[in-house]
């Protein structure tokens, strides 16, 4: 697998570069007259300046080397090689035949012939993120064609149960922490995938997020970092380990603007919360941005990044994401690790106050962050490699399973 990365700063293109382009460019702006006969992937929101540039580069023999991130010498490609390292067994068929009996909440997913299959089972799905996780895939089926005979599992709960067991076969899953490796599956035999948001987040009126990789810049772009309010902003439901900063809060709340929403149906949210709750665009009003883990990770992240605004990461079980190692403390993000110190925190805090072009820096570095190796042709690359490399475990082909239908079929069914 590729290991090169293109930094963002290295995508500066020459005149020969522009010439040359024209002869292998293969990506196309929205707004190109002949963007639409090319595949989605294919085309970009050129409003993006990491994406515009990419329209008029020559392209490399893998055009997904593009969107191999790096950060102070750190890949985001390798994180891949990392995650398997841990399987050196070959994959048999008993071995898949196991993981299905042993996981009966994971979804068993099959790629055959350049097709998508899942297996019908009686498997938990927490409102729609089964459902976004299987868009997700099939859109990596359609967009490339390499992709070798498999099958897999997906857990797609924020925790799962298997007791610290490891199995021949990983799973798929959205989270892991090597700092809870008694309580939770084995992270050694978890590989990170990426988070069912990356497709579409529904539920609390988010939607797709390559939508929303569009319009949150847009209108962070509009408030200047100097003009946002110079308060730290959360909101959220009480799990997890939330309630310090909400107790922080009420002592200094002329920096600390935290309040608890109780998560229910966003319609309801808005009665209950008129005053109180706000959007993923209206928290671009701040110029500090808290994000907490919950019961494990929480798929917030990105779009906070998204508001160009200081993003304080209090980051005390050690939850990740495959991208995480992309983030740089006092580079792009501001990582708290020292649960309840509250000198700790004032001195951080103190320090942002005391650094204003520093912390506009860190916002800057954020967005970019998210806009050149979070968009959704970044994150279809990251699945195709990890599926490329997932396959090379097995040692026998894949056969349709008897109870599996097409992605198609699946799509037109009320299952989750």
């Amino acid at each position: 697998m590729p290991e090169k990365a293109y930094p963002v700063n290295q995508l500066n293109i020459s005149a020969k570069q522009r010439h040359l382009s024209k002869l292998t460019q293969i990506f196309k702006c929205y707004g190109d007259i002949d963007a639409k006969y090319f595949k989605k992937f294919y085309q970009l929101d050129c409003k993006n300046p990491f994406l515009e540039t990419l329209s008029r580069l020559p392209m490399p023999d893998d055009v997904c080397d593009v969107f191999n991130g790096s950060v102070n010498g750190k890949a985001l490609y390798s994180k891949i090689s990392s995650d398997f390292k841990s399987f050196t067994n070959k994959i048999n068929k008993n071995d898949i035949e196991l993981m299905s009996k042993s996981c009966p909440a994971c979804h068993h997913v099959q790629i055959i012939n350049k097709q998508l299959y899942l297996v019908q089972q009686k498997s938990p799905s927490y409102e729609t993120r089964s459902r976004s996780s299987k868009m997700l895939l099939k859109e990596v089926v359609d967009t490339f064609e390499n992709i070798p005979d498999l099958e897999m599992f997906l857990d797609l709960l924020n925790l799962n149960e298997l007791n610290g067991v490891k199995f021949n076969v990983p799973i798929f899953g959205l989270t892991k922490s090597t700092e809870r490796l008694s309580q939770y599956f084995h992270s050694d035999g978890i590989i990170l995938m990426p988070c069912f948001s990356f497709w579409s987040w529904p539920e609390p009126r988010l939607g797709r997020w390559r939508n929303k990789l569009e319009t949150v810049p847009q209108i962070a772009e509009k408030i200047q970092f100097q003009e946002r309010t110079n308060s730290v902003f959360w909101r959220g439901a009480p799990t997890g380990e939330r309630q310090w900063f909400s107790m922080l809060s009420k002592k200094n709340q002329s920096i600390l603007d935290i309040e608890f929403i109780q998560w229910s149906n966003v319609n309801i949210i808005m009665l209950n919360y008129a005053g109180s709750y706000k959007t993923i665009e209206e928290h671009c009003q701040y110029k500090y941005l808290l994000h907490q883990e919950g019961y494990s990770y929480s798929s917030r992240l990105k779009y906070l990044l998204l508001c160009r605004s200081v993003v304080i990461f209090a980051q005390f079980n050690g939850w990740e994401e495959y991208w995480y190692p992309l983030l740089e403390h006092k580079d792009n993000i501001v990582i708290f690790k020292d649960n309840g110190n509250e000198t700790t925190f004032y001195n951080l805090l103190q320090y942002l106050f005391d650094n204003q072009k520093k912390a506009e820096s860190i916002g800057k570095k954020g967005q970019e962050l998210v806009q050149t190796y979070l968009n959704e042709q970044a994150v279809i690359c990251y699945m195709r490699n990890l599926l490329i490399e997932y396959s090379k475990l097995f040692n026998y082909t894949p056969t349709v399973h008897s109870m599996a239908i097409k992605i198609d079929d699946f799509i037109l069914s009320s299952n989750p």
